[in-house]
């Protein structure tokens, strides 16, 4: 890796006790499964192993196909390492009202910020959302604000989500070296029934958290050349309820969502499609929404636009060419109108624009003494572009504080999957990133490079049963307010802190190591069971954090009363190390899923051994249910018990409490209404318990009560 500074002749706009038997349980299993997975050979029906069932209402669908993990389609259950799929069956069940309702009972994923909507960001295994890649339809969401969520989407809109965990930049280049948080929306031909050739769909309901009212309508339809979508939605609510009894002040929200997808099946095997996808969400809120400082409030409303046009080639008897071209480009920025009586001048601005390009190629060929090989390759360029402005006095004047500036990207990457005999399947990977950063005004530029590494192995010795391994790469380029920031962060009494530039600042990377099992098993019955184990290690380097170094007052602030003077950074600091374990498991027949996941993980930071805030605390998720087919019924229960964190964190501020959280769910299709009606009750937290998740003050929602009802037509 490479750094250097030069000049810039440009400037243009610019997640009560721990389970504490986790791992010896782990441990257990893993023997267990070694241990009887040859008598359970016998009497299995070995049809359809890897197929998905036709009512499989579970909340993580082992069978699901997921393309993220490795830009290739593999079930999410063979992928080495851990990829977890909530797909559109369970967003039926589920009915979820924002991401937290869908991701916080998966394997060491959390969303911390609290309850507000707009506060919400994502963890993955203890790292922080700058290292979680957001993908929603391929397109990346890499606004980032400081105490501010990075995406706003209408969870309606969702066909699936997938969760990868651990560093993924060989195939994804900058900011996936915790995970991958990617969603897909649905398109004409997931709303279609069966036979139809055009519909519509209405759907309304109402959240008692928040006294929420939500409503969407959506036509679509399909010629067999042309495939359409509109789809609208509209939600309203108040201050949510805590478990405290308590509201939250100033967290209502209105969100409005509109999205619009047309793709053009030009021949077998040849596609366009386009996708347009606008949000707008307003709130009176906290300038720190993830806090609950009540003197400083604003009017934010936050505006998002994405477009993206997709071209598919893959002529059916070839092996070479399975072609996918994408170019996107995203815009998402808040605007803050003073309400507090301090900031009634108050009119803030601030965006971040992605422009994207990605081409990638797939392709087959089988080799005598090479095995089988199926390549992917291609290249991935894309852009950020950052805008803050004032406008309190009516001229759009910078914020010094949030500088503006671009990065841009180049990369290239290549992929093998290698079938050898013994049901042996190696995945080597590489990608070349350059990438480099301006500031407008500034007369200097910083760049660098990065060659990010990944190798896979997945070895079958049975049709049942298989170990894995991987490791993995992931680096995080820093952003233009971590280089170049300036100006005065506050002053507080006789205090003053100033921000100060870090032109040498270098990328974080870190290093995975991870390996597990995996067993499943279908009877002839059609009953399933599956489970996978995975261990891991992650090493980061190179960490960047913020560092406040005391300095002599200048005279100038000493004549004003300033008697300590700070400078903040942001700088290259210790690295630290992250281990743990995570468990998935199903068990679905006829008529009765259950499934769950569990983890742990420990965090040292390297040379003085403390532990890190963000580490999560241990977690066992369960949740199952019974379909009634004659009542065209299904209902299901969930349970999340969370260990407490006060051997897993440092600061008494993140030393929460242990806690368990219980829900419910019905979904009815009544035959005496119109066709296709479906009618969902759903119940959180169902004890209504005061429980913090990530700061002990800052309590989760309450009891909520949840009922939609949707008709297609």
């Amino acid at each position: 890796m490479n750094t250097t500074n030069h000049p810039n002749p440009s400037t243009p706009m610019r997640c009560r006790s721990s389970i504490h038997g986790f791992a010896l349980a782990a441990s257990l299993l893993a023997v267990a499964v070694a241990a009887f997975v040859a008598p359970l050979t016998r009497g299995v029906s070995q049809t359809g192993i890897g197929s998905r069932d036709a009512a499989d209402d579970t909340l993580i669908n082992l069978d699901a196909i997921t393309v993220s993990s490795t830009r290739t389609a593999w079930r999410a259950f063979d992928v080495p390492g851990m990829t977890s799929v909530v797909d559109s069956r369970a967003l039926d069940l589920l009915q979820p009202q924002s991401m937290d309702e869908i991701l916080r009972s998966l394997p060491n994923v959390e969303l911390f910020g609290g309850p507000r909507r707009t506060a919400e960001v994502p963890r993955i295994r203890g790292r922080n959302s700058e290292n979680i890649l957001i993908l929603i339809d391929g397109m990346r969401q890499n606004y980032s604000g400081a105490h501010r969520g990075r995406y706003f989407i209408e969870p309606d809109l969702l066909k699936s989500v997938e969760i990868v965990r651990g560093p993924n930049s060989a195939l994804y280049g900058s900011g996936a070296q915790g995970g991958i948080l990617s969603m897909e929306t649905k398109t004409a031909s997931d709303l279609l029934l069966p036979g139809q050739r055009y519909g519509s769909r209405l759907k309304t309901g109402y959240v008692s958290a928040n006294d929420e009212r939500f409503f969407g309508a959506a036509a679509y339809g399909s010629t067999g050349t042309v495939d359409l979508l509109a789809s609208v939605t509209h939600r309203e609510g108040g201050d949510i309820r805590l478990g405290t009894g308590e509201k939250l002040e100033f967290s209502g929200s209105e969100l409005r969502a509109a999205m619009f997808k047309a793709t053009w099946h030009i021949a077998p095997g040849q596609s366009l499609s386009l996708v347009h996808d606008t949000a707008r969400e307003e709130n009176i809120q906290p300038t720190n929404p993830q806090g609950n400082i009540l003197s400083s409030i604003v009017n934010r409303k936050t505006k998002v636009e994405g477009s993206r046009a997709r071209y598919v080639l893959h002529p059916a008897q070839s092996d070479w060419v399975d072609l996918e071209a994408v170019a996107y480009r995203v815009t998402t920025g808040n605007r803050d109108l003073g309400v507090s009586a301090g900031l009634l001048d108050r009119d803030e601005r601030r965006s971040v624009r992605t422009t994207g390009f990605n081409l990638i190629n797939r392709s087959r060929f089988e080799a005598a003494w090479l095995g089988t090989h199926r390549l992917a390759y291609g290249v991935d360029f894309f852009g950020d572009e950052n805008v803050a402005r004032r406008f309190d006095t009516g001229a759009g004047l910078p914020i010094q504080t949030s500088p503006e500036g671009d990065v841009d990207y180049a990369a290239v990457f290549l992929q093998d999957e290698i079938g050898l005999p013994g049901g042996v399947t190696l995945i080597p990977g590489l990608r070349y990133d350059r990438f480099k950063s301006k500031a407008i005004g500034e007369n200097f530029a910083s760049s660098d490079d990065d060659v990010s590494l990944k190798l896979g192995a997945v070895w079958r010795p049975l049709p049942e049963f298989f170990v894995f391994g991987l490791y993995s790469e992931g680096f995080l380029t820093p952003d233009v307010a971590q280089i170049f920031r300036s100006g005065r962060h506050f002053r507080i009494g006789a205090r003053q802190q100033d921000f100060v530039p870090s032109l040498g600042l270098k990328p974080e990377s870190a290093r995975n190591y991870e390996g597990g099992l995996g067993f499943e098993r279908k009877l002839a019955s059609g009953a399933r069971l599956q489970t996978k184990l995975s261990l891991f290690h992650q090493d980061s380097r190179d960490t960047i954090s913020r560092e406040v170094v005391i300095l002599p007052v200048p005279a100038e602030l000493a004549a004003i009363g300033i008697t300590q003077y700070e400078q903040s950074r942001a700088a290259n600091l210790e690295g630290a190390a992250f281990r743990g374990a995570e468990l998935e498991f199903g068990y679905t027949t006829e008529t009765w899923f259950v499934n769950g996941g569990a983890s742990t993980l420990r965090s040292k930071v390297d040379g003085t051994g403390l532990k890190l805030s963000t580490t999560p605390a241990d977690k066992l998720s369960l949740s199952g249910g019974r379909r009634f087919a004659d009542a065209r019924l299904t209902l299901g229960g969930s349970a999340l018990f969370v260990g407490n964190r006060r051997s897993k964190v440092e600061e008494p501020q993140y030393q929460t409490h242990g806690y368990a959280d219980f829900g419910l769910s019905a979904a009815w299709q009544p035959s005496i209404a119109y066709p296709d009606t479906t009618l969902n009750l759903t119940a959180s937290n169902l004890f209504d318990k005061a429980y913090a998740r990530d700061d002990v003050g800052r309590f989760a929602t309450g009891r909520s009560v949840q009922a939609t009802l949707t008709v297609k037509f």
